[in-house]
């Protein structure tokens, strides 16, 4: 398969606003007949979810998720994670101990899955069981029969959890899916597995990738730690620099689009957006695009998307981000990197940006 990548960040705008973009396969990619079921990529890109539909039916499905965002709810949630902090904290040891710990894997990962189980409205005995079936739907066994208990588990779970709360109503993302009465069984699944393919990876990889840096770069750390740089600045530049979504699979062109200079997109072929090359563009950011700097006044990017597919769950995303770096380097101040980055290896995949393991020293 060939499929355009774009990488400019104006493109990149301009295209994720152009309605002759779509990302729904089984109406605008003629290729999709000769794309075999096996494909990786395959699943992904067919399920009828808010990720892939296009026009009306995109707008219905994302103005019945956007509720589940709004700032009240964002509030409480906040309020919840920063509850669980200290207690996650306190539990890997005293600043100084020496110990070692997987920032990404017991950290990060963490804090993604138990703040989707808070927006879902899982009971918190469940969080664990909830936390696995999460992990195993987004990376599956590699034996297709393994694969196929887990994928089945973890749909069961969500197909329960939104019929307890057909049940037992709360404020929560499952009851609102719950009680709209122009969603079929299927879209409530299925809204649920895409917040969790993008709200699980997406703040596990912004976190880590943020200690990363900082901890590359001590005097910037050390800024804002001392309160002269705020700790939602951090954010925005791992996003701009080290953009947990690098690339984002696929778009469909709906009609010929004219992009200038010879460059023309034609009806049906396959586009990928690179998001995460946006960033360091150097028609924005100039000689310092490939530069780590908080400090940076202009940070503009389009890690979290653009337009109508802009992330649903970004706010508390970012929100999530803020609290746990704050957290986690003021609880331990002098956290140090325990391999050098380069011996660190980086996710097997090429829509996600992060590493596998990112040691820590307390």
């Amino acid at each position: 398969m060939i499929a355009w990548s774009v990488t400019r960040y104006e493109k990149l705008r301009e295209l994720t606003e152009d309605g002759r973009l779509s990302r729904d396969a089984q109406q605008h990619w003629p290729g999709l007949a000769d794309v075999p079921e096996s494909w990786p990529l395959t699943p992904f890109l067919i399920q009828p979810s808010v990720l892939n539909a296009y026009g009306a039916d995109h707008r219905r499905l994302r103005g019945i998720m956007d509720t589940a965002f709004t700032a009240d709810r964002l509030a409480k949630l906040a309020d919840n994670l920063g509850d669980r902090l200290p207690t996650l904290l306190v539990a890997f040891g005293a600043p100084g101990s020496g110990r070692i710990i997987d920032i990404r894997q017991d950290f990060a990962q963490v804090i993604a899955a138990e703040t989707l189980c808070d927006l879902f409205g899982i009971p918190k005995e469940q969080w664990h069981e909830a936390r696995q079936a999460m992990l195993e739907l987004l990376n599956p066994s590699s034996e297709p029969e393994t694969a196929a208990v887990q994928l089945k588990n973890a749909t069961d779970l969500l197909a329960g959890l939104i019929s307890s709360k057909q049940q037992a109503p709360g404020s929560d993302l499952a009851t609102i899916l719950s009680q709209d009465p122009s969603l079929t069984d299927e879209e409530r699944v299925l809204a649920l597995v895409v917040t969790i393919a993008g709200g699980l990876p997406a703040p596990t990889d912004l976190i880590t990738n943020a200690v990363v840096n900082l901890l590359s770069n001590p005097a910037q750390l050390t800024a804002l730690l001392d309160g002269a740089v705020e700790w939602s600045e951090a954010v925005e530049e791992t996003l701009r620099f080290d953009s947990p979504v690098q690339h984002m699979p696929l778009r469909y062109a709906v009609h010929d689009i004219d992009l200038g200079d010879g460059v023309v997109i034609r009806r049906g072929d396959p586009v990928i957006m690179g998001f995460g090359a946006g960033g360091r563009d150097p028609q924005v950011h100039g000689d310092t695009a490939e530069t780590f700097d908080v400090h940076r006044l202009n940070k503009a990017h389009v890690a979290l998307g653009h337009g109508v597919h802009y992330c649903i769950g970004a706010p508390l995303g970012l929100l999530t981000a803020r609290l746990a770096l704050a957290a986690l380097f003021q609880h331990f101040p002098h956290l140090k990197l325990a391999e050098p980055v380069d011996a660190m290896s980086p996710l097997p995949t090429f829509i996600f940006n992060g590493k596998t393991r990112v040691p820590v020293l307390l």
